[in-house]
């Protein structure tokens, strides 16, 4: 098996990957939906909580954003509810991808599958519970009289590559966790920063508005791929134009497909090593 492993092409980590997905295809959805029942398991409320999570938050930054700023959004608990369901599929994915391996250390000594397996259940439950929470948003769509458009064909496209994002890095991050334990809390410090540094509780034209001179802003698109694809998101149910520079919209999904493509080969060259760390 290790000969077989050191013969596959280099570049060819993401399609060796999905072949293993459609291969272990029940296997993937026993996992997704053993995490779905595992969360509900003994909840009175139920689904109900992954409602009131992102409607709590919308409430609270909803408050503070109007008290202290003079931004005038015409639809602000929309724009805050949107951010914070998209924000949410990326962080989740990356942090519970983090510690996929680990926290299933047990199942992975006693049977051999593929392991990316772990990692993509994690993405896989989190893309359903995004489609789920979605819902929340009819009435506040219904309020402000916005019917779909051609916009909306940018949700599946911003939750695609929002998981490919989360995954990419944790395909890097789940190796190094089974090496050293810190990680965890490492990837929590980063993505906490990062939520505020993100238009999660804030639109994006608070930043390319005029507020920030022109090339920090553009650097800030750059370095900050969660901010096109919540902008996205919101332009998806909103029918706003993006407003995001094509060079940068170019640079933040290619960007996004190289991270993806760099941890899937890091992770399948490095995961029999990993293993020896549980």
């Amino acid at each position: 098996m290790l000969e077989l492993q050191a013969k596959t092409p280099f570049f060819s980590a993401p399609f060796k990957m999905y072949g293993n997905l459609r291969k272990y295809k029940e296997l993937l959805k026993h996992f997704i939906f053993r995490d779905l029942k595992v969360r509900y398991h003994n909840s009175f409320i139920g689904y109900g909580w992954s409602v009131l999570e992102p409607l709590a938050l919308t409430i609270t930054f909803y408050i503070l954003f109007a008290i202290l700023s003079d931004d005038v959004d015409p639809y602000r608990p929309l724009t805050i509810l949107l951010g914070i369901l998209a924000w949410s599929l990326f962080a989740k994915t990356l942090s519970l991808g983090t510690i996929g391996l680990q926290r299933n250390a047990s199942l992975i000594k006693r049977v051999y599958f593929p392991r990316e397996l772990f990692l993509f259940s994690k993405s896989g439950y989190q893309i359903i519970q995004i489609s789920l929470s979605l819902f929340v948003i009819i009435p506040l769509l219904i309020k402000y009289e916005l019917a779909p458009t051609r916009m909306l064909i940018l949700l599946p496209v911003a939750v695609i590559l929002i998981s490919m994002l989360a995954l990419g890095v944790a395909f890097i991050t789940s190796i190094l966790q089974t090496k050293a334990r810190d990680i965890e809390h490492i990837v929590t410090i980063f993505l906490r920063i990062s939520f505020y540094l993100s238009p999660v509780f804030y639109p994006l034209d608070m930043i390319t508005g005029g507020r920030v001179p022109e090339e920090y802003a553009s650097i800030y698109l750059l370095i900050n791929p969660m901010a096109t694809y919540i902008t996205m998101i919101r332009s998806a149910f909103t029918g706003a134009p993006l407003d995001i520079p094509v060079e940068n919209l170019a640079f933040t999904i290619s960007s996004t497909v190289v991270l993806f493509w760099l941890g899937s080969i890091y992770f399948m060259r490095n995961e029999r090593k990993a293993v020896k760390n549980l």
